[in-house]
């Protein structure tokens, strides 16, 4: 296992250093006000005023440590949506804290590295497709449902989803609509402002304009609340871990918050880096991925940051953009260093209702609401895992929502694991036309969650060698979601090849499944 950024240095031109650096740069633009977003909504004022700052230091050192370690070319790493609502409790936990959470980052970087090392890469590519829509599904409503409180500048408290809700109604009569109104205007900015030219920074087009906004109201006696009105002058510096205090914390409480922070990353981070792999037609090596994303976690726990996932949305950014290499990302955070010492005077009239707006535009879009409503009527199975997983994690948490998940999978999968699946390949020949080679891969058995990989690997192993596959389904008694998501990225990755991947066999119920899923993604 080597790092991407050394792999992808050979064959490196002068040209790749110039898109790199510009994909640097926008994603920077990006990064700034969702760092700066994140960190609010993760660190309550409560806990620590120093939310903005912490937010920007794990995009600069996650950003860059996971850039120039991990094992995907084009992944840009920083603070998630993901993370947010599970933090922020952790942080009000008088057994976590500050320097509690700050430790627990570090462990889970530790285990990051291990799973990386023990090649659990390959593990995880093993997770049921429902739970992985479930859980972040029922992350991005607990979001949508966290930002309401800035976006109506409503006087309310609560850390759970339900405990809110309630608050915002008790507090109805604070709703403010100078607030609101800007609120809306940044949201209106982050929405359409893409659908016209997705280059364009909607995020910080929304910060300029909803500034302006807040100065003008304020200015005719409206209240809009800002940095500088709830953090007062915002300073920039790192804040190395005090491990003065470290004698007071409890090792205990922080066993289940590194395991949460390590298994979310680790899944955050395949996502990402396989969306990344999908839009360029490359590959990359999960396990040096894990291990990068250990290094980094470490890294920003140490100065200061929050623990730090890849980002898809950066990362396809990037992509979008021009990057070719994992300097991309190097730059990224160089550029964001430069803006964090040099922009912190002017952010405190900033409206907070802004950053709602932004965070907002994010959940909707991690929530994939089209997706998780198809899913949701795809089949009985597959809709009470996905049911389960997003319900307990909206009600409860994150740790909740897998565990039921992965609990629901296994009872609802246990025919399916007796019957098992055989994968055999064909002697390779020509196509009808006696043009291409061809190579038939012949599935048997119950295709799901469980065995998927295997077919995913076989075929793009045999796909190396052949300009055209089949699979031959005649055998096949059932398939699941997971499965067919495999299927999917097999034809994408083909496409990408220039190669065709042909089906046959399909009995009647398959076909039928087939159908639909292709259909709802």
């Amino acid at each position: 296992m080597k790092p991407q950024l050394l792999l992808s240095m050979k064959g490196y031109r002068k040209k790749d250093l110039l898109g790199d650096l510009v994909a640097g740069l926008m994603v920077a633009i990006i990064a700034l006000p969702l760092s700066i977003a994140l960190g609010i909504q993760s660190v309550p004022s409560s806990v620590s005023s120093h939310g903005i700052q912490f937010g920007i230091i794990t995009a600069i050192v996650a950003g860059f440590l996971i850039s120039a370690m991990g094992g995907s070319r084009h992944q840009i790493c920083g603070p998630t949506a993901a993370f947010v609502t599970i933090l922020f409790g952790y942080l009000l936990s008088p057994e976590i804290g500050v320097t509690g959470l700050a430790i627990a980052g570090i462990m889970a970087g530790i285990i990051l590295i291990v799973m990386g090392l023990l090649r659990a890469g390959n593990v995880m590519k093993f997770f049921p497709f429902p739970i992985t829509v479930g859980f972040t599904t029922g992350i991005g409503v607990t979001l949508l449902i966290g930002q309401l409180k800035d976006l109506c500048g409503f006087q309310s408290s609560g850390t759970e989803a339900i405990e809110k809700i309630i608050s915002y109604i008790e507090n109805i009569s604070t709703f403010d609509l100078a607030t609101f109104g800007v609120g809306v205007l940044g949201l209106l900015c982050v929405i359409l402002l893409p659908r016209l030219s997705k280059k364009i920074p909607a995020a910080f087009v929304a910060l300029i304009v909803c500034t302006l906004a807040t100065l003008l109201l304020n200015g005719l006696g409206a209240d809009i609340a800002t940095i500088g009105s709830k953090y007062g002058k915002v300073e920039a510096g790192f804040f190395p871990i005090d491990f003065s205090g470290i004698k007071d914390i409890r090792f205990g409480a922080l066993i289940v918050p590194s395991l949460v922070i390590a298994f979310l990353c680790a899944i955050e981070s395949l996502l990402s880096a396989t969306v990344a792999a999908g839009m360029t037609g490359t590959g990359f090596d999960a396990n040096q991925e894990l291990i990068g994303q250990g290094v980094a976690n470490i890294g920003s726990s140490l100065l200061g940051g929050l623990p730090a996932t890849g980002a898809i949305a950066r990362t396809a950014a990037g992509i979008e953009n021009g990057a070719k290499s994992p300097l991309a990302g190097i730059f990224h955070a160089v550029f964001l260093l430069v803006m964090y010492f040099a922009l912190m005077g002017v952010l405190q009239h900033i409206p907070l209702c802004v950053f709602s707006a932004i965070l907002i535009s994010v959940a909707i879009n991690m929530s994939r609401f089209p997706l998780f409503f198809k899913l949701a009527g795809f089949g009985l199975r597959d809709t009470v895992i996905l049911l389960v997983t997003f319900i307990l994690t909206v009600v409860f948490d994150l740790t909740y929502g897998v565990l039921g998940g992965v609990a629901v999978t296994f009872i609802l999968n246990i025919g399916s694991m007796r019957v098992g699946m055989s994968v055999t390949l064909s002697e390779k020949d020509e196509d009808a036309n006696g043009m291409d080679d061809c190579a038939t891969v012949c599935v048997k058995g119950s295709l799901f969650f469980l065995n998927a990989n295997r077919l995913s690997d076989k075929a793009l192993e045999v796909l190396k060698g052949t300009d055209r596959l089949i699979l031959d389904f005649s055998s096949v008694e059932r398939v699941d979601e997971t499965a067919l998501q495999k299927i999917k990225g097999i034809e994408g990755i083909a496409a990408s090849m220039e190669k065709t991947v042909t089906f046959v066999g399909l009995n009647e119920k398959t076909s039928a499944r087939f159908e639909k899923f292709y259909k709802l993604v």
